[in-house]
């Protein structure tokens, strides 16, 4: 049984190989990103996958928060999705705080989101999605 999953708004599965998952998305982070990420598979099973994005970024990983550069790495969906109106965005999260020059919401919420954005792309549902984000990467589970 394969089981699908967003990565920089490339829709993967667990039937696919390792190889392949992280060539397709790091092909889409390279133009977007201009190689400034990367993507990595942990580990990958029927029921579990363990990928993380290698980035620079100042971050507090004691604080549950994610900012909006990461939010857009992660699903794939432009940067004003995760800004509010009055700086030119369409929000798609709430809710979002501002801090110095990014906006940011709780790690819930934006699994909330991503968790409803893969049902509408696949259908998939999910048990569970771990999140953390560190000063360099962002580590991400789901177990379907």
């Amino acid at each position: 049984m394969k089981n699908y999953f967003i990565a920089n708004g490339e829709i993967l599965n667990t039937n696919m190989s390792i190889k392949e998952m992280e060539s397709r998305v790091q092909a889409t982070l390279d133009e977007n990103t201009s190689g400034m990420a990367q993507f990595r598979i942990k580990e990958v099973s029927e029921k579990e996958i363990r990928m993380f994005f290698v980035r620079d970024f100042d971050y507090d990983p004691d604080v549950p928060i994610i900012f909006d550069a990461d939010m857009a790495l992660i699903t794939g969906v432009g940067i004003g999705a995760f800004q509010p109106q009055q700086v030119g965005g369409y929000p798609m999260i709430y809710p979002l705080s501002f801090a110095g020059k990014n906006f940011y919401t709780d790690v819930t919420a934006f699994i909330r989101f991503y968790k409803f954005q893969l049902f509408e792309e696949t259908g998939q549902t999910v048990e569970h999605i771990g999140l953390r984000c560190d000063s360099d990467r962002i580590l991400m589970q789901i177990i379907f």
